[in-house]
């Protein structure tokens, strides 16, 4: 399936793969990652430009050309929203952006100064660290709302006042931004759960063949052999629907929505399966911190609901089957 990809295309992903093993293994944990070198490490080879417009500064690359590294950040857990930035933010602000916006975030965005991330209304709350702008969606309209330092921790977590008043800039007018938020939201999530889930596969073959069990590998079990068969078939029906979701967006097609549903209905069922089978694979290790295979499971585990979950996407798209809702409606959670 890998030749559905140009070289250009795979040597991105390849490079941006050997940055993010890079910085994930050098942090126990997505918490401890150093924000800055991450932003500078990414800026060095150019990820961060690749979604941004060539006038802004950018590459001009398209969701096609960008969703094999998204599914690379998902591989390496990579604790900074580099894979929102390019699939959701800087494509948001080019297209729905005032002048303004987009004069002081673009550049910004292409340079690596800043990281973009965006907070999901329902399901799977929160974002990576490292962001220095934020798109929310409230009260049926999508904000530019800037973060705190980011340098540092990006968004920070804060209790809430109900009489406060929201602070941010609108983004676009809400019948075309919100839609296309929420789709490129389902998207990337969705390529980031096929990322995760390959990991979890190849933890869960190192497990197989190295753990013995009455002097054999628990690999030789036909039961083992099961679990590892599921998760591969499930991860291979995952990948491709996340690609053809990127394809669709690339290419303008008012069915994006509709492909951004099953993209995150399928890859989220794989999400949880892989969940599941990795850590009876592992014999219950993972489950707490001290397993580095804990990382992947509650990434997984969160990114399985962010942006809607199995069976919301799945109900979605039983109505949209029966004439209950058009195909604009289908992909919201």
């Amino acid at each position: 399936m890998i030749d559905a990809f140009s070289d250009e295309q795979t040597e991105f992903a390849r490079l941006a793969a050997k940055a993010f093993a890079a910085l994930a293994d050098g942090a126990a944990a997505p918490g401890d990652a150093d924000v800055a070198a991450a932003r500078a490490t990414f800026a060095e080879i150019g990820l961060p430009l690749l979604a941004v417009p060539e006038e802004s500064g950018g590459a001009g690359m398209t969701e096609a050309d960008v969703v094999l590294i998204v599914e690379e950040a998902g591989y390496a857990d990579v604790p900074v929203p580099i894979a929102e930035t390019v699939g959701v933010v800087a494509p948001m602000v080019a297209r729905y952006g005032t002048a303004e916006q987009r004069e002081r975030w673009l550049p910004a965005l292409a340079a690596g100064h800043s990281l973009g991330a965006t907070l999901c209304p329902s399901g799977g709350t929160g974002t990576r660290r490292g962001a220095g702008l934020v798109l929310v969606e409230h009260e049926g309209r999508i904000w530019v709302s800037e973060a705190g330092a980011p340098a540092t921790d990006g968004v920070a977590r804060a209790g809430t006042e109900p009489s406060a008043e929201w602070t941010g800039s609108a983004l676009g007018e809400p019948e075309a931004s919100v839609p296309e938020l929420r789709t490129r939201g389902a998207w990337v999530t969705a390529a980031l759960l096929g990322g995760v889930a390959r990991r979890l596969l190849e933890l869960s073959v190192a497990q197989a063949r190295t753990r013995e069990q009455f002097g054999v590998p628990i690999g030789s079990f036909q039961a083992v052999k099961h679990m590892l068969a599921d998760m591969a078939a499930a991860l291979e029906s995952a990948r491709p629907t996340a690609w053809s979701a990127a394809r669709a967006l690339a290419a303008g097609d008012p069915g994006s929505g509709l492909a951004a549903a099953v993209a995150k209905a399928v890859a989220s069922r794989a999400g949880a399966l892989a969940n599941d089978h990795a850590l009876q694979i592992h014999g219950g290790m993972g489950f707490t911190r001290e397993h580095p295979l804990h990382r992947w499971l509650l990434y997984g585990h969160e990114l399985q609901s962010r942006w809607g979950s199995a069976a919301t996407h799945q109900a979605a798209l039983g109505r949209f089957a029966t004439g209950e809702v058009s195909l604009v409606e289908t992909f919201i959670p």
